[in-house]
């Protein structure tokens, strides 16, 4: 999904100081870009009744010393899939996002990856004789349900209800990464087969012509 450009930022900028009904027009044609796939992503979401009813079901808060499972809920899952088009703060590699599709909604958001790395579901904790006496059998990576199958029944109902497909484009050198893969605004995308991130290229290559047009004028 991600694209390089380099000098982007640095254009983004220069339009919202010195162009900005221009920085605006760019905008509105990524968000009309964005949108396209935003709408598709959320028709992907799964109604209430689709997805396992205890999900569904409110936790009491009363007397819990964890933090519980978020609940889903459709309408919320919709409402968490959106997009910006302002540029994010670097990430640890210095890498800045001129836009992106965000997922908001925890539950949503867990519809959307949940079995991409463990297909199956997160494996009970076996204690072997090989096990260190200290290690600690509610450590992250295991399946802490009282039900050793939970996790492959919950990843099985959510198969049935939308399949995890991986957005990069096909025809490329190199091997697929599972981050790219999802339920919801990763399968969007890849339908969308590159039209939205064409059109978020050519919108940001219209705005430099049209930017560098008018300080040509005005100089």
């Amino acid at each position: 999904m991600p694209t390089r450009i380099s000098g982007a930022v640095e254009l983004r900028l220069a339009l919202k100081k010195f162009a900005p009904d221009l920085s605006k027009e760019t905008q509105k044609e990524m968000a009309i870009a964005l949108k396209s796939v935003t709408v598709v992503a959320k028709g992907f979401v799964p109604s209430d009744s689709e997805v396992l009813s205890n999900w569904g079901k409110p936790v009491s808060s009363e007397n819990l010393i964890y933090r519980p499972f978020p609940r889903f809920n459709s309408f919320e899952a919709k409402r968490g899939i959106g997009y910006k088009t302002s540029p994010s703060k670097p990430n640890r590699e210095g890498f800045v996002a001129l836009a992106r599709i965000i997922n908001a909604s925890a539950s949503g958001a867990i519809y959307e990856t949940a079995g991409r790395k463990n297909p199956q579901g997160q494996p009970a904790f076996q204690r072997s004789r090989f096990t260190p006496v200290n290690y600690r059998e509610d450590r992250r990576g295991f399946n802490k349900s009282l039900n050793p199958n939970a996790g492959k029944q919950f990843i099985d109902n959510l198969n049935s209800t939308g399949e995890l497909v991986n957005a990069r484009p096909k025809g490329l050198v190199g091997r697929p990464s599972r981050k790219q893969t999802g339920r919801l605004i990763f399968r969007a995308w890849a339908q969308d087969n590159g039209k939205a991130n064409a059109a978020i290229i050519q919108a940001i290559e219209n705005s430099a012509v049209k930017f560098d047009k008018n300080m040509r004028k005005a100089s």
